[in-house]
């Protein structure tokens, strides 16, 4: 009996993918695609049935070079690195993995907000400064974080999973999604807004959550922190290109914005760094214990990491089974 074909592409420089394989079962040729040039990558893949996609793009060329694919599966949450409306043409179905890492992201936003709020670099680099100036004043002026207003944008999994979070810590939440059920909000006791303008007057630290789309792209621009209440803080742990770096930079230099912490950028890693970026590396002072940046890794730790890879591999396995596709965004 002929086995499936299935390619996963590289993710980072790890070569294992034992994991997927165990999963896909023997009856699957797992090959491992280093290749990241589209032409390449469609020179390769044609006799693919299903596709383990990790951050290498997957552009309306590659996959109009699929003879036979089943389902292409993205290894995470956000699935714009693969043309969607191209695979749907084809009839492809595209599934990603949503569910894997909720309470990852939700605690790795709120540890921003935790350290941001609380001076935790300031005070981390005084006392590692040595003895001159110990003190609790390093971090300048700092507020409770209890009875603060958190603005949620985007409620679905992990936007929910924080406003949990905040709610713990004794916050307000207050969360802005048109696309959410009216009533959700009641469920968990948080408070809802039907406009962005509405959201962000109110908020202490505002928190991105929204995949990107079309709609979200550049959605956090220089209006965007107009509208904020001032010395408010910005988390982005959703994607990097919902986020105009450049405008938070603008807002962080004139004070609009406190501070920000990133787990997302929009390139990444960032070649050239945005301006913002440059400054935080070189050490200029005005941007001195204001931002955090992470480099994509709120989702990590060993059990999402598995998890991850269990259920992309489950979800491939089942397309090739002819089961409906499991979190299909495309079809």
């Amino acid at each position: 009996m002929a086995k499936h074909t299935v390619y996963i592409t590289q993710h980072g420089d790890k070569d294992d993918i034992s994991v997927e394989a165990e999963t896909l079962g023997d009856d699957v040729d797992l090959r491992l695609l280093r290749a990241t040039d589209p032409a390449e990558i469609a020179s390769i893949v044609q006799d693919a049935d299903a596709l383990l996609v990790w951050r290498t793009p997957m552009p309306a060329s590659v996959i109009e070079a699929l003879r036979r694919c089943k389902v292409i599966v993205r290894c995470g949450v956000g699935f714009d690195i693969v043309d969607i409306h191209a695979a749907r043409e084809s009839g492809i179905p595209v599934c990603n993995v949503p569910d894997y890492g909720t309470d990852d992201v939700a605690d790795h936003a709120f540890g921003l907000i935790l350290a941001l709020r609380r001076g935790l670099l300031a005070f981390s680099d005084l006392v590692r400064g040595g003895n001159e100036g110990w003190g609790y004043e390093a971090a300048g002026r700092l507020s409770r974080l209890t009875g603060q207003t958190l603005a949620i944008v985007g409620f679905g999994r992990i936007g929910t999973a924080v406003a949990l979070r905040a709610k713990a810590f004794g916050m307000r939440v207050v969360v802005y999604d048109p696309y959410v059920p009216r009533g959700q909000e009641k469920a968990i006791g948080v408070e809802r807004v039907w406009s962005l303008p509405d959201l962000l007057g109110q908020a202490d630290v505002v928190s991105l959550h929204t995949p990107l789309t079309p709609e979200t792209r550049g959605l956090a621009d220089a209006a965007f922190f107009n509208a904020l209440k001032p010395g408010a803080l910005v988390i982005n742990t959703s994607r990097g290109r919902v986020l105009d770096v450049d405008a938070l930079e603008a807002a962080l230099r004139s004070g609009r914005v406190l501070a920000a912490g990133l787990d997302v950028l929009p390139t990444e890693p960032p070649n050239p760094a945005p301006a913002l970026l440059q400054a935080w590396r070189d050490g200029e002072e005005w941007i001195k214990h204001r931002l955090i940046v992470t480099p994509h890794a709120a989702f990590y730790n060993e059990e999402s990491y598995r998890e991850m890879r269990v259920k992309a591999a489950q979800t491939a396995r089942e397309a090739l089974d002819g089961l409906p596709p499991r979190n299909c965004v495309n079809l």
